[in-house]
């Protein structure tokens, strides 16, 4: 049984012969491979066995020098996640897009007959590119993004897919990322929390409206996920109750959910979503969002439930990724206390769960102990 074969079987409630491990090792991985401040691949992202990456040489230990990020996968072996962010291409008619960078700042520019927008990028010391500011600065600028979103078109690339699915073999597992609900990019891409939450007060009628009207367009991009070849789907809001209210996730997050876990589950489509901060306060919510899987679940002390909380909180319904915190992972702890945790983790789910290393194992972290909790994840029969 293989990787991608275990996973298929685990969610659909068939016999696995053992505890699913699928750690992210990205950062950890880009990290030895690069300098600080070099851009390097997104989280989960998957790095071909042909890209240049793999001859660098920062500090990967002597023993691995040789091996590409899926080189690790198969050694080891442990199932690989892996997030297909550029599942599709966007193109504009009568939108120009304008991409300016230098070696530490891009901007991205939207030039239209309603005026332009642009929204900052600034390349962080670990190689990201943290956003800077918002794509809206004025509550009638939302009348620009709407021309923008309304004169885009997306067009699906499935062979892309199709290569990461034939490079992997069976090693692990593809999703297609949707980029947030409608209320999720107000908040974190358009208006920015701030705004976003006094515009609600002050001018509501605006917000319901221009949320009405992005949902359109989000849910054809869910009915073009629910036609393309991967089976499982991520809507990736990055809900955190200190950003996003319980109040607001269950009033505006959930109906769109609801619509669109709807959508993809006619289609035979995995639904997961993207939980990896402090979300207990969403707990009493999970069971009406429609999704099958959290992903990226990481527990106290990272964050504010224990992992005992939120599986009782799925209700033997709900799969989750649930990862040992990965602060553990930098604190020089003896292997016992990782493997712990693991323990932990599987006990509280029973046959529910995917371990990994919550949500990702950062640059610092010891790759010995990632080793060494996949080694005692094949000895643990769920």
């Amino acid at each position: 049984m293989n990787w991608r074969e275990r996973y298929f079987n685990l969610i659909s409630g068939r016999k696995v012969d053992q505890l699913l491990f699928f750690p992210d090792i990205t950062d950890w991985y880009n990290a030895r491979r690069t300098p600080p401040g070099q851009p390097h691949f997104l989280p989960g992202a998957f790095i071909p066995d042909s890209d240049p990456i793999h001859k660098e040489n920062v500090d990967m230990p002597k023993e691995y020098q040789d091996f590409t990020l899926l080189d690790f996968y198969k050694n080891f072996d442990w199932g690989l996640p892996v997030h297909l962010y550029n599942w599709y291409d966007t193109e504009y008619e009568g939108v120009e897009e304008k991409i300016l960078q230098d070696e530490k700042k891009r901007i991205i520019q939207y030039i239209c007959p309603a005026g332009e927008l642009e929204r900052v990028y600034i390349l962080a010391n670990d190689g990201s590119w943290a956003p800077h500011g918002y794509l809206v600065n004025e509550l009638k600028e939302l009348d620009i993004v709407k021309y923008i979103v309304s004169h885009s078109r997306i067009v699906q690339r499935p062979d892309r897919f199709k290569a990461i699915l034939d490079e992997i073999n069976g090693q692990g597992v593809i999703d297609i990322p949707i980029w947030r609900s409608p209320f999720g990019k107000l908040i974190h891409e358009y208006l920015g929390f701030e705004k976003t939450i006094y515009a609600l007060y002050d001018h509501k009628d605006v917000i319901l409206r221009f949320m009405e009207f992005q949902e359109e367009y989000d849910l054809k991009v869910i009915e073009m996920a629910s036609n393309y070849p991967a089976n499982i789907v991520i809507i990736s809001d990055h809900a955190d109750e200190n950003l996003i209210s319980p109040k607001f996730y269950k009033e505006y997050c959930i109906p769109f959910y609801q619509k669109a876990t709807k959508i993809l589950h006619d289609k035979g489509k995995i639904v997961s979503t993207h939980l990896d901060g402090n979300f207990k306060s969403f707990f009493p919510y999970l069971m009406d969002t429609g999704f099958d899987l959290l992903d990226g679940c990481t527990p106290a002390p990272m964050f504010n439930y224990e992992p005992e909380e939120l599986a009782l909180a799925c209700k033997g319904r709900i799969y989750a990724y649930c990862g040992i915190p990965a602060t553990l992972f930098i604190q020089h702890l003896d292997d016992s206390r990782i493997v712990e945790f693991g323990a932990r983790i599987a006990q509280a789910f029973k046959n529910r769960v995917i371990l990994n290393v919550g949500d990702i194992l950062p640059p610092g972290g010891d790759i010995k102990q990632v080793i060494k909790l996949g080694e005692w994840a094949k000895t643990l029969i769920v």
